[in-house]
Formats: C-alpha cells, structure tokens, sequence
C-alpha cells in the first residue's frame, strides 16, 4: 500500500532512533543485575510482539487509533532528538540529559512508547493486545524505577529528581 502520515512518522522515527544507536555514547556503567536488564529488554523490544495482530477497529476507531500513534511517534522523535547521543536500550549510566522534554518529566521515551501502544491496541483490540499492554506498559513503569534506582547512585541524579518531580505525566505521575 502507501505510506500515510502515520507510517512516515513511524519511518522517520525509526531511522532517527537506529542513527542515535549506531552513535550513542558509551556508556561509563552498566547495572550488573539481568533480571534488570531483562525488564529494560523486554519493554524496548515488546513492541515487536504486536506485529501481526488483525485490526478489529470502525472508521471512526481508527482515526482515534491513527492520531493518537501520530502523537505517540512526534513524541518520541522529539525525544530522540533531546537525547540525541545518551539514547541507550540498557539501564546504564550514561550523560544526563535534563534539558527540554527532560525538564518536564523523567522518562518521556517511555510515555511516548506506552502511548504508541495505546494507539495500536485501540485499532487492534483483542485478548492478546490487552494483555500485552499491559505486560509492556508494566515493563516500562518498573524499568522506570530500576532506571532511577541505579542512575540515583549519582548525586547529579538525585538532584535531578529532585527538580524534575514527575516520571510520566506532568501534575500527575
């Protein structure tokens, strides 16, 4: 078929965030735990494993479905782009990023990501998409935690919690 504007942002989305991995920093340490490890795995890749599902939405379901991944996509190339060289799939120190988004709330990849997957169950809901948001979005909220446990280690990180009260959602979470 063609590309539509949700698909080009999804394109531009993954190519920005494929450059970002081939050029991240290294990273000066890396949580030692594997099941922590694993979790933060689990969530980035877990996207994967809606593929293939038959979408089940209305016109007018779709459209809701289209805009809110459109909105999902913009917010993660917006945060790609804040990233920029600190973008890493493992929980691992690496450079503090704590400008734009970062100033807002402390993981806005992650809200982009669970949004995304919102966007995608609303035009494919079945047993199989319900429980996989769920499990995904459970992966994202406990990496959150393991993240901060770890990076928290540094007072530049701590301090930055201390001024950026939110993880998700501003005034809310």
């Amino acid at each position: 078929g063609k590309m539509g504007y949700v698909e080009i942002s999804f394109a531009v989305q993954n190519v920005i965030l494929v450059s970002l991995f081939l050029i991240r920093r290294q990273h000066t340490g890396l949580d030692s735990n594997l099941l922590h490890q694993g979790v933060a795995v689990i969530a980035f890749f877990s996207g994967l494993a809606f593929i293939g599902q038959p979408a089940t939405a209305s016109h007018t379901e779709q459209m809701v479905s289209n805009g809110v991944t459109l909105a999902a996509n913009i917010l993660s190339i917006l945060t790609l782009i804040n990233l920029g060289r600190s973008f890493g799939v493992l929980i691992a120190f690496r450079k503090i990023e704590t400008r734009g988004l970062y100033s807002v709330v402390r993981h806005p990849m992650y809200l982009a990501d669970i949004l995304f997957r919102i966007g995608f169950i609303i035009s494919h809901l079945n047993w199989f998409t319900s429980v996989l948001f769920v499990v995904s979005s459970a992966c994202y909220l406990y990496r959150a935690l393991l993240e901060e446990k770890f990076l928290g280690q540094q007072t530049e990180y701590r301090e930055y919690m201390n001024r950026v009260k939110y993880r998700f959602v501003p005034f809310i979470y």
